[in-house]
């Protein structure tokens, strides 16, 4: 017959399976039709070579042209059919064997099939599996086949052959059904087989088998729409026979998996080299031995995470994925059957923090999940979860201008979005302002820092995270979110770091700086698309300076102000900024009722120092003796004032727009799933 998948293939691709295998398979994307009982199907069934472990270059050229002939023979063959039933059989044999074994009393799961199975052993059937995946990927992707449409075409065969064939087409009587991709059995079976393995544990056996349908899953979930909506459409019904269990089973089964951690068993199996890819560059010097030594990786976790957050994050209504992680309870707190420790959850979390899946996880988990976020204050961890957090976006906020891209955006959406959720908590505020750091923080590269509270340390990072948007990004987005997460803070303020005040005060005099240099270009441009740049720049610089004014005004109320003499002293010290700004031709920024404010708190306390002065004949007083007058001034500005409410009347609160984030995600998952999926032969 010849090779039949030799048009378009990559020259002196090499057949990775023995000459028979590699004959099947060229019967099997040809135009011609093979019957259940063909030999062609149990000969294909015995590839024995461990696929698992060759590298995608070695599988994907040769497998590429494959691809490319049974998307095209497949609907007058209909073989990819009769193959998926094949693989249904096998995978259904070992979900079977596997629940016998697990209820070995049950004679009902014990009962053997009647059905022919090809394959019992489990690598022969991952194998399968595995050629399969490519298949169907390297189809969508090369000639945008619909992969429904590939699973549900039984071929243009003989009324004769069709009746020859073992109950072909047994459930699908009508050409009707047959020609709904959402009612197809095959379909149906398949993806029930394989979220049969899905749903269960791992054990040393089933572990490349259960890799490999994580893989399939997330491939088809990623790149076919069709697939998508049959998933979402069967889990949101739960008629047909374990649908039913279909979300909240698989949800809690994928969180299991990232709790659980599993290292890698072979570290030369493609999914751990692609694992071990993402491992951050060592700080010393370090060989091969000790790199096949002591790498640890965990590509089940990320998988399964990976898998989660696609599901979760889709815009279907309704979303049966997101409901089941909706409903998840605390099993430290509740003793239901959907539920998981949250206190675990969070510490692993915690370790994980620079993984930007685990920060998407988090993110949906806070949205989702009210109960997931209250449990995160009983109470909560500082040293294990927020700093980690904030280390994170730290690292993410650095990114120097040549390096700037819409990925570092993205994350920096997620990581405000979440310290937006979570400030919104009063609890999670007040803890962070009185919860002291007594640790250097060895991360923070731009100063020495220790001996402050985490309140302070998170006013330092978005001090910093808005300058670096107003130099390098200047985009809307992460200006509002940060300014939300300050706002937040400063509800709160007590006792900030010396740092963080001058941080405060230093992004103010920079706004105050670039906005009186765009106004003076504006004013001297002579080009009008220039002049309104700058006028633009000028009403951006405006506005970070009025809310770096409401910052200050919220730690100078009343009910603040006995607590923050240090931010009072950092006004004083930069009271040369806040003179420019008496004179600034903006008529509404000078009526700002924050300016007002802030200018007038200067006033009473530069008036108290000059008392001083003026009463020791002069002499300028020591920082000491400053700080000491503030705090008194402090204490008689706070007991003369009328004592509002300790409860702050407003909060910055993040609502999701369902439309916007379903296509938010579906960008930067699709990024992600290539960055930790790279041994797929993402293109």
């Amino acid at each position: 017959m010849g090779n039949a998948a030799s048009e378009g293939s990559a020259a002196g691709a090499a057949s990775p399976f023995d000459p028979a295998q590699t004959a099947a398979l060229d019967r099997i994307v040809s135009e011609q039709s093979y019957m259940m009982s063909d030999d062609t199907w149990s000969t294909f069934f015995t590839i024995h070579q461990p696929l698992v472990d060759m590298p995608p270059d070695a599988l994907q050229p040769f497998l590429r042209p494959y691809a490319h002939n049974i998307s095209r023979n497949t609907t007058r063959s209909g073989n990819f059919r009769m193959l998926v039933r094949h693989l249904t059989r096998c995978v259904q044999h070992v979900a079977r064997s596997s629940s016998s074994k697990a209820s070995a009393g049950d004679a009902a799961a014990a009962a053997p099939s009647t059905t022919k199975v090809l394959a019992t052993d489990l690598s022969r059937i991952t194998n399968v599996l595995l050629v399969v995946r490519y298949l169907c990927k390297d189809a969508i992707a090369i000639s945008s086949s619909d992969l429904m449409t590939l699973i549900n075409t039984p071929g243009t065969v003989t009324k004769d052959a069709v009746l020859s064939s073992s109950s072909f087409e047994r459930r699908q009587s009508t050409s009707a059904r047959r020609e709904d991709p959402i009612n197809d059995d095959i379909a149906f079976d398949f993806l029930d087989a394989i979220l049969s393995i899905l749903v269960d544990a791992p054990t040393d056996d089933t572990y490349d088998l259960y890799v490999e349908c994580l893989n399939l899953v997330v491939i088809l979930v990623s790149t076919s729409s069709s697939f998508l909506a049959f998933f979402m459409t069967h889990a949101a019904r739960k008629e047909r026979g374990r649908s039913a269990f279909w979300a909240t089973s698989l949800v809690k089964r994928l969180l299991v998996s990232y709790l659980d951690q599993v290292v890698a068993p072979r570290l030369d199996a493609a999914s751990a080299v692609a694992a071990a890819a993402l491992l951050p560059t060592p700080k010393t010097s370090w060989n091969v031995v000790d790199f096949f030594t002591d790498t640890t990786v965990y590509p089940l976790a990320d998988r399964s995470i990976l898998l989660l957050n696609l599901l979760v994050s889709h815009g279907s209504t309704p979303n049966p994925f997101r409901d089941a992680l909706a409903g998840l309870a605390d099993r430290d707190e509740s003793s239901a059957a959907h539920g998981l420790p949250f206190s675990q959850l969070a510490a692993v979390m915690g370790r994980h923090m620079a993984s930007e899946i685990n920060l998407v996880l988090l993110y949906h988990c806070l949205l989702v999940n009210p109960t997931f976020r209250d449990a995160l204050c009983r109470p909560l961890d500082v040293e294990h979860f927020i700093l980690p957090l904030l280390e994170a976006f730290y690292d993410a906020c650095g990114t120097s201008t040549a390096d700037a891209s819409d990925d570092d955006l993205r994350a920096l959406y997620v990581y405000l979005i979440v310290l937006l959720r979570l400030t919104e908590n009063p609890i999670v505020v007040q803890t962070l302002h009185q919860t002291q750091v007594d640790e250097p923080l060895v991360w923070y590269s731009d100063r020495y820092l220790c001996d402050l509270s985490a309140g302070s340390v998170v006013l330092l990072l978005l001090t910093r995270m808005i300058k670096v948007n107003l130099t390098i990004y200047r985009d809307p987005h992460v200006h509002t979110l940060a300014f939300g997460v300050l706002w937040n803070l400063m509800q709160f303020a007590k006792h900030l770091h010396p740092a963080a005040t001058q941080s405060l005060l230093k992004l103010l005099a920079h706004a105050v700086k670039k906005e009186h240099a765009a106004r003076e270009q504006a004013a001297s441009a002579l080009d009008d698309n220039r002049r309104h740049e700058r006028l633009d720049e000028t009403t951006a610089y405006l506005d970070c300076m009025a809310l770096v004014l409401e910052a200050i005004e919220l730690g100078s109320a009343p009910r603040h102000v006995a607590h923050n003499a240090q931010l009072m002293y950092s006004l004083l010290h930069a009271s040369a900024v806040l003179e420019t700004l008496k004179d600034h031709p903006d008529e509404a920024f000078q009526n700002h009722s924050a300016h007002r404010h802030v200018q007038g708190v200067v006033a009473y306390f530069k008036a108290i120092v000059d008392q001083e002065e003026r009463a020791g004949g002069g002499d300028l007083l020591s920082v000491e003796h400053v700080l000491e007058h503030i705090q008194r001034g402090c204490k008689e500005l706070a007991h003369s004032a009328t004592q509002p409410p300790d409860q702050p009347a407003m909060y910055y609160c993040y609502e999701e727009n369902d439309t916007q984030a379903s296509s938010f995600f579906a960008t930067y998952l699709r990024r992600l799933v290539a960055d930790y999926t790279s041994d797929l032969s993402w293109t």
